[in-house]
């Protein structure tokens, strides 16, 4: 049986990343739409790749309109399950009239309903809108927006305006660690009993920093660091 993959999916097995897409050969009108979702066999990938300038062991990039996204969101624990998908889906609608007019998100939402369309629906506790008791679900959308996270959240009318959801967008680079692992940092290279030289001890420091900047430009930057640390703890509603 030929083994058929995408031009990106070759790149990625192999661990090599091209300098210039615009250089991938296709007959597609788009060459960047043929390398992310044009399957190929191996002889024509070598074919292809040999006309391409590559980064040998360097994680092929994805841009921004070829990344798999989910909506996720927050919900009350105390719903049914059948009104916790309702309220998350009030939260969706109403993203998606956000998102118009806001470039990128708007092309990123169209992207995710028109292919991707996956929801993660978590739960978020208490909803309490007093200041003087806020709720856990009020408590993390606070969190997720003063981080920089687009949102849209949604009250419910016959809950006393209550807060009983909110969603935002998360690309692959958050939630795929196959592909995007954790970062690892360089351990710790003396023996307990030995005191290494300020000078040893800022080089090994000076590569940590390096490693981790070049980690976090792989999964998007902060907010992602950001997404990944704080979405771990929670559970699907």
């Amino acid at each position: 049986m030929v083994i058929m993959k995408t031009g990106y999916e070759w790149c990625l097995e192999a661990n090599m990343r091209i300098l210039d897409i615009s250089s991938w050969d296709t007959d597609w009108a788009f060459y960047e739409q043929s390398y992310y979702e044009e399957k190929i066999d191996v002889k024509e990938f070598y074919r292809r790749i040999a006309m391409c300038k590559v980064k040998m062991n360097s994680m092929p990039r994805k841009t921004m309109m070829f990344l798999e996204y989910r909506m996720y969101g927050l919900v009350p624990y105390n719903l049914s399950p059948i009104q916790q998908g309702i309220q998350f889906g009030h939260a969706v609608v109403d993203y998606g009239r956000t998102a118009e007019g806001l470039p990128p998100h708007y092309e990123i939402y169209k992207k995710w309903a028109d292919k991707d369309k996956t929801f993660i629906i978590l739960n978020g506790g208490t909803t309490n809108n007093n200041p003087e008791r806020l709720g856990s679900l009020n408590q993390h959308m606070n969190t997720l927006r003063e981080n920089g996270v687009l949102l849209q959240e949604f009250h419910e009318p016959d809950l006393g305006d209550q807060l009983t959801a909110f969603v935002f967008l998360v690309d692959e680079r958050v939630f795929n660690r196959t592909v995007y692992p954790d970062f690892v940092g360089t351990p710790y290279p003396w023996p307990a009993n030995k005191k290494p030289t300020e000078k040893q001890m800022s080089k090994w420091q000076a590569e940590n920093d390096a490693n981790y900047a070049a980690w976090l430009e792989k999964i998007g930057g902060e907010k992602n660091a950001f997404l990944r640390d704080y979405l771990r703890n929670l559970k699907l509603a």
